[in-house]
């Protein structure tokens, strides 16, 4: 089994599914299967810019909560990560790193926060409600590389501060327990 599929399972049984599933159920897991084609096809489609992130779904799940899934690619700005300080009031977010390394910054605390606004389309569609900074003082260090797992809980900042090569590749779970994150479906961009 690919290794992409596999943490999609694991993590699809972590959320609460049932083995018994009913019709709506199995068109749940129908619509959160991801494959490494789709995968790939979204990052030979991103543009430029340092920073892309491509939506592939955000399903519910029930009534309790949504999942996200993304893949995102960061690129270097001549030989730089660019800046990167985040953290997410409400979204727990699954990193699975698939090409490149880097070192990734954890905790801390954010310098110079900025609360993005609540109707702008990043808010809403990918990120849930957070605040961006101009770097974050503390935290820990954590080289990442392919195959690598990482669970960053709602109100931790993060953020690379290097990028190994050209760029770094990860798929990214959001779960999205207070449901704030718009419903995106297969092919959704």
């Amino acid at each position: 089994m690919h290794p992409r599929t596999t943490l999609l399972l694991l993590l699809a049984a972590g959320c609460g599914f049932s083995v018994a599933a009913s019709a709506d159920e199995v068109d749940v897991h129908t619509r959160l299967h991801v494959s490494a084609s789709e995968i790939d096809a979204a990052v030979s489609q991103m543009g430029s810019s340092p920073v892309e992130d491509t939506v592939l779904r955000v399903v519910p799940i029930g009534t309790e909560y949504n999942i996200g899934v993304s893949v995102v690619r960061r690129a270097t700005d001549n030989g730089r990560a660019p800046p990167d300080a985040i953290v997410h009031d409400k979204i727990t977010e699954v990193y699975h790193v698939v090409e490149g390394s880097g070192v990734l910054v954890t905790g801390g605390t954010l310098e110079n926060t900025k609360q993005l606004p609540a109707d702008s389309a990043v808010v809403q569609k990918l990120i849930g409600p957070s605040s961006i900074g101009t770097g974050i003082v503390g935290g820990t260090r954590q080289r990442v590389q392919p195959g690598d797992v990482l669970v960053i809980p709602p109100g931790t900042p993060h953020g690379f501060v290097e990028i190994d090569g050209r760029r770094i590749v990860y798929t990214l779970v959001r779960i999205d327990r207070d449901r704030v994150l718009e419903v995106a479906s297969p092919g959704a961009h």
